[in-house]
């Protein structure tokens, strides 16, 4: 079972969000993970300040970068 965290989003940019799960931790959810259907831009589905729920798709540990989705979470459909 993949991990679920909660967290606020901290930034938009043009291919995705990111999003702070814990003190000093952020992850990017990419454009493409964060609704079913496709969207133009992360502000057609989340501002800067949302709380969200995401599920861990990828750890890098060597770069200490998260890979999150908000699609591949079942209980979130927006």
């Amino acid at each position: 079972m993949r991990q679920k965290l909660h967290g606020r989003v901290t930034k938009l940019v043009p291919f995705g969000a990111f999003v702070q799960v814990t003190d000093g931790i952020e992850g990017l959810v990419h454009l493409r993970e964060l609704t079913s259907t496709p969207v133009e831009s992360p502000s057609d589905v989340v501002q800067a300040g949302d709380e969200v729920t995401v599920v861990v798709t990828e750890i890098d540990r060597e770069r200490r970068r998260l890979v999150l989705s908000r699609r591949q979470d079942s209980s979130d459909h927006r």
